[in-house]
């Protein structure tokens, strides 16, 4: 298969949320909307509007520190060549369209728009952001796969190491004045700037205006724990949790769901595991590895051992991409009752013992998986319970060892030590598969496919071929698709209506809320 456009470095579970700064210092604010200036955070007793947590030496600009808060906060003062909606889809802002043509992309950036200062927005700038981007800790990665960028006739115009047919999902970067990239609190150009005593104020300039409140105020934090004991005791009243979050809303807050491109997946080894004189006869043929998912129910995983924190994968791509809507093969619930997987399993050469009502080859031999599981995670090994459940309801044995050490976990994972294990692993946006594939982080067991190669290939070069990418990957089933994980915005009980999306917390602030008890 050929290199695909990006790697992926994150671990196989989610990585702990990036939060920089202890103890930093209090920084005055003039209330100016000039570069560099800075509001001084907010002593306020307790929270009433909305109040969010800062690091002042943080800043607001992404591009100098991989903290998520900064990005998070970043999303109300600086506008973004695109933004991915709640529903996954793409919409544009800064760039009014995005041209995919084989090895190039070309940004066309929107006439019109203009920072707080009144400075129109020009390709320019769009290209200094995109450079900085690509130099950054919290995006360069996405990026690695660019190796030309200039600007041409007013767009931005970039040169890809190979085709990326959803190039443009990666494009959700804010856009700041060129000369501006490398300062902690560039001059605004989203729907809110720089007050005095440490506020956010409406951006009268913005080019995407909205309903929501006239100020926001900054609470300043140390700590991604004193951010959460913040919100306990009532001085900032919203915060998007890490990745890890595995805790329920207490009596004091509740939680926001939004969809992500954080993946769980059942590993499977095809290959052979370790020491066995050969690969488990299920694992090692598609046709096994097709109904091995066919007997799973990812509703039950989703509401169960997730506690509806995530919602079925219904194929390789991310269920709700546009291009892949009503082009997926599987099914959210279980597809085969008893007899159906009585019939499939008959059709691979195995028989049900009737004295344990599990299958067996032809010497008898009970049908054994091995499941790994990190139980470090409530989720997975909960997950694994699950699991064993509805495989072995349906004649199938899943044996499950546990451990509660993540080297361990990963080291039997990568010397291929497991029938299978649950993993998840956080895509980028534009649905890179390299993490599978090519010795890619989850590519333990996976048997190369030239006929999925091709496909794969064909989707980069054009997304309209993500159907018969779709189609390939359930012919092969390399890994089981599971679960689409959904992130968490942990806010007081009072707020509602809040629309968070996978790339910006305060994605809208139209129907945002305030008041006792609210029911959304």
């Amino acid at each position: 298969m050929a290199r695909p456009l990006t790697r992926l470095a994150a671990a196989l579970c989610c990585c702990a949320l990036a939060f920089t700064g202890c103890t930093a210092p209090t920084s005055t604010g003039s209330g100016s909307t000039e570069p560099g200036a800075t509001p001084a955070p907010s002593s306020a007793p307790a929270a009433t509007g909305l109040v969010l947590g800062y690091v002042p030496a943080d800043g607001f600009n992404p591009y100098l520190t991989p903290s998520t808060l900064v990005a998070q906060n970043a999303g109300l003062l600086f506008e973004k060549l695109v933004e991915i909606g709640p529903d996954m889809a793409l919409s544009y802002r800064l760039a009014s369209g995005v041209d995919c043509v084989e090895n190039q992309v070309i940004l066309h950036i929107r006439s019109g728009c203009t920072f707080a200062d009144g400075a129109p927005i020009t390709a320019e700038d769009a290209a200094a952001s995109l450079r900085a981007a690509q130099a950054s800790g919290l995006y360069g990665s996405r990026f690695a796969g660019v190796t030309g960028l200039e600007v041409q006739d007013g767009a931005v115009v970039l040169t890809l190491a190979e085709p990326d047919s959803l190039f443009a999902y990666l494009c959700d970067i804010p856009v700041f004045k060129a000369s501006e990239t490398a300062l902690a609190s560039p001059t605004a150009s989203g729907r809110y700037t720089y007050g005095a005593a440490g506020e956010l104020v409406r951006n009268s300039r913005c080019a995407f205006p909205e309903a929501g409140p006239e100020t926001i105020r900054l609470a300043e934090v140390g700590s991604y724990d004193e951010m959460v004991s913040g919100l306990a005791v009532g001085t900032l009243n919203l915060y998007a949790a890490s990745e890890t979050l595995e805790s329920s809303a207490s009596v004091a807050s509740k939680q926001t769901y939004y969809r992500t491109n954080n993946l769980v997946f059942l590993g499977v080894n095809a290959a052979g595991q370790q020491g066995a004189a050969a690969p488990n006869p299920l694992l090692a043929s598609p046709g096994g590895r097709a109904l091995l998912s066919r007997l799973i129910d990812r509703r039950q995983l989703a509401e169960k051992s997730y506690y509806s924190r995530a919602y079925p994968a219904t194929g390789a791509i991310n269920s709700f991409y546009p291009c892949v809507m009503a082009q997926q093969s599987i099914l959210a619930e279980a597809e085969l009752d008893a007899a159906g997987a009585g019939a499939a399993f008959t059709a691979l050469g195995f028989q049900k013992d009737p004295l344990t009502g599990y299958y067996q080859n032809a010497d008898g031999e009970r049908l054994t998986l091995r499941l790994l599981v990190y139980s470090g995670s409530t989720y997975k090994k909960y997950a694994a319970t699950l699991l064993q459940q509805q495989l072995g309801a349906r004649g199938l044995y899943l044996q499950v060892e546990e451990t509660d050490n993540f080297d361990a976990w990963s080291e039997k994972v990568a010397l291929g030590d497991f029938d299978l294990y649950i993993g998840e692993v956080k895509l980028y946006n534009n649905m890179d598969m390299s993490p599978f594939f090519e010795g890619g982080g989850a590519s333990a067991g996976i048997l190369p496919s030239e006929a999925l190669a091709a496909a794969y290939t064909s989707f980069k070069h054009n997304q309209s071929a993500a159907g018969a990418f779709e189609a390939a990957f359930a012919a092969e089933m390399p890994f089981v698709p599971l679960l689409w994980r959904n992130g968490v915005v942990v806010h007081s009980r009072d707020i509602g209506g809040l629309s968070p999306s996978l790339s910006n917390v305060f994605y809208s602030l139209a129907d945002l809320r305030f008041g006792a008890a609210q029911n959304s």
